[in-house]
């Protein structure tokens, strides 16, 4: 149940913030709707705005948003925000008066375009000649992924224009073809695809681009980020000369000039998006002017001149007729078992109850009515229950005490939400045999998933696993083209793709290869930063926890996992046999090592700065530095982005102030580096 101390509800929602922040821009896999995610924003802001001693610079409302680094990262010249969201009409109507009070009466003509659900681009042009193309990322940082974006037909690789600009789109796959290869992956006994966002996903990321061409990719360019440097003077003018480039537009937009031309554009849309080939969860729209789009400016998180228009989403209620235990690769998770419902097209009778903290603060029980949407518009969830309409027959939901998988004795116990930075501890179900075969299929389907394996899903996972073939992740690397025929529903030619698919994985990053093991609170960009730090895979299993502390982010709780994780016999005997398998390729470059100045020296990065935060912590590595996320006794220096800004009236500032470490600013981290003398400008 909430709470009503301010500190502790803010500290909660940052908690659940962040974690859906992880599990939505991460892993692609969103738990709740965009419309709940916006709720707790929103009471965050509200709760921070009544309080604002409570204002912390890492709130997830002073940040754009989170990102994952498979490829190599390239800054956006033109930062690509995020934008606020409106749920109805009145939500518009105020929007349009806010920046009425900036601008006066004339904030029309405004453009309204269908919202994609894909995955956002930046395609810079050169000379006439696609020169990159890069993800969203953070906003600030995306993964380069030109290899991929070249493959898209539709895509031109030349223009006659020779601006040099970025033209911003989405990346999406169509429905249609969504359908064309979940039907030949089901005819070759492989597991489908999701939903279309996450196979543009996964398409556009994927290592190979001869993958991705097959995939059906498609890019739909919706602005121009120097568009007004270049000479335009309105949005509607920049969509134009993007068409007459050969590029595909998004379309339909129109260009209104009133708000009744808004509300019919968005009931049009609303009416026949599912007719469309491609998902959209709502509408965008855009002050048309560049001038008055400069006069109204940004907030720290998104423009002032546009929002998103979200679509409502469909919800249905039906009975929840009980709860069944998914056992998965280090927890067991309920799913609830509902009366088959019609919602968003499709019979629903399933859907997540995400775990036990979320029940109960629901107060979710069996026999009861609920409210079911679907997450994304894809996931089916649960909203709430109608407590009001209860019998008296209803039961609480109580964890299992045996495993569903081997019949085991379960363990419940209160601890960090594996992989996910910052989401504080929660409430899990673990089987406690470790020769379950439930949670060996999804430890080796998670193994799989981040090597990148193609062709190998958690369905024929689990007919490894329980042909004996496989008892370990590592096994997957000695299977042999007869191990594969003789399982169900396996080819010939399925086999042999499934044997190259494994033999290319053997030389995959190192920090693939850590992501992969599977240890807690250890994720793909922790393990970015590890395989930075250690460069083979033996480098990495002979580190101690001291090592392990000088590495970003890693901190106590952390290193512990890491070590224990090495040192556990079972795992080491499977890591000795791992080891024989890989083969090491060259790290990512790390960063150049300069003159230790920083040497022995703990620093804690917060607030806004003139540079992106890992930039600084880039620094303090390079001259022998070590970073750590919270403030403590150890911690030698705390770094404030900008001594005027928000970061000045932090808690970290508070806490190093009574326990008297000094403050500094970006520029007083520089010169210390450079010099390797405190600078005059510090004060405790």
């Amino acid at each position: 149940m909430t709470t009503t101390d301010p500190a502790a509800r803010i500290e909660e929602l940052r908690r659940r913030i962040r974690r859906h922040e992880w599990l939505y821009y991460v892993k692609g896999e969103p738990e709740i709707p965009d419309s709940e995610f916006d709720r707790l924003m929103a009471e965050l802001r509200n709760l921070e705005e009544a309080h604002p001693e409570l204002i912390s610079p890492d709130s997830p409302t002073r940040r754009v948003g989170g990102a994952a680094n498979s490829f190599d990262t390239e800054r956006h010249r033109v930062p690509m925000m995020s934008l606020d969201n409106a749920y109805g009409t009145g939500d518009l109507r105020e929007w349009i008066a806010r920046m009425q009070k900036i601008a006066g009466e004339h904030v029309f003509p405004i453009v309204a375009e269908l919202k994609i659900d894909g995955l956002s681009i930046s395609l810079t042009y050169r000379d006439g000649r696609l020169e990159a193309g890069v993800t969203r990322g953070d906003g600030r940082v995306g993964d380069v992924v030109t290899g991929n974006i070249r493959t898209v037909r539709s895509l031109p690789l030349t223009i006659e224009s020779r601006f040099d600009m970025d033209i911003r789109g989405e990346a999406w796959v169509p429905r249609s073809k969504l359908a064309e290869l979940n039907h030949e992956r089901l005819a070759a006994g492989e597991e489908p695809f999701k939903n279309c966002r996450n196979l543009a996903s996964g398409s556009l990321k994927n290592l190979d681009p001869s993958v991705t061409a097959g995939r059906g990719l498609r890019v739909t360019v919706y602005d121009i980020a120097q568009a007004r440097e270049l000479g335009f003077t309105s949005h509607w003018e920049s969509l134009e000369f993007l068409g007459r480039q050969g590029f595909v537009v998004n379309a339909p937009a129109r260009l209104c000039r009133s708000f009744e031309d808004i509300e019919e554009y968005i009931s049009t849309a609303d009416r026949l998006r599912k007719e469309l080939d491609f998902d959209t969860d709502g509408v965008v729209l855009k002050v048309d002017s560049l001038a008055l789009r400069r006069e109204l400016g940004v907030t720290a998180k998104a423009p002032r001149w546009a929002i998103a228009y979200k679509f409502a989403q469909e919800q249905a209620v039906t009975r929840l007729q009980s709860v069944v235990w998914q056992v998965g690769r280090m927890q067991i998770t309920p799913v609830a078992v509902l009366e088959p419902v019609e919602l968003g097209g499709t019979t629903v009778s399933r859907a997540s109850l995400h775990n036990i903290d979320q029940i109960r603060e629901k107060d979710i029980r069996v026999g009861d009515l609920v409210v079911v949407e679907k997450a994304g518009f894809i996931i089916p969830y649960v909203v709430e229950a109608r407590r009001d309409e209860r019998t008296g027959t209803e039961t609480t939901i109580e964890p299992p005490e045996a495993c569903p998988a081997c019949g085991g004795p379960t363990r419940v116990c209160r601890e960090a939400e594996e992989g996910i930075p910052g989401a504080g501890e929660s409430t899990v179900v673990h089987c406690t045999n470790a020769a379950c075969q439930g949670m060996l299929a999804r430890r080796v389907t998670y193994f799989v998933t981040m090597m990148e394996i193609e062709n190998v899903g958690p369905q024929l996972v689990e007919r490894l696993v329980s042909a004996g073939l496989v008892a370990e992740p590592v096994d997957l690397f000695r299977l042999r083209r007869e191990d594969l025929l003789s399982v169900e529903r396996m080819g010939e030619k399925l086999a042999e793709k499934i044997l190259a698919n494994i033999a290319k994985a053997r030389a995959r990053p190192l920090a693939k290869v850590i992501a992969a093991l599977g240890i807690p609170n250890v994720g793909a960009v922790s393990a970015e930063d590890l395989a930075h730090r250690f460069p083979t895979f033996a480098a990495f299993r002979a580190a101690s926890a001291d090592q392990l502390l000088t590495v970003p982010g890693i901190g106590d709780k952390v290193a512990q996992c890491i070590t224990g994780f090495l040192a556990e016999p079972a795992n080491v005997a499977w890591l000795d046999r791992l080891a024989a398998w890989l083969i090491e390729t060259p790290a990512s470059e790390a960063p150049t090592q300069a003159a230790p100045t920083l040497a022995g020296k703990t620093f804690v990065i917060t607030g806004e700065a003139s540079v992106p935060r890992s930039e600084l912590e880039t620094l303090v590595k390079r001259h022998g530095g070590r970073v750590s996320g919270s403030v403590s006794a150890k911690t030698n220096y705390l770094v404030i982005g900008s001594l005027e800004g928000p970061g000045y009236t932090s808690g970290k500032k508070t806490k190093a102030e009574s326990l008297g470490i000094p403050i500094i600013d970006e520029f007083g981290l520089q010169s210390m580096a450079e010099s390797g003398n405190a600078p005059g400008g510090e004060h405790a």
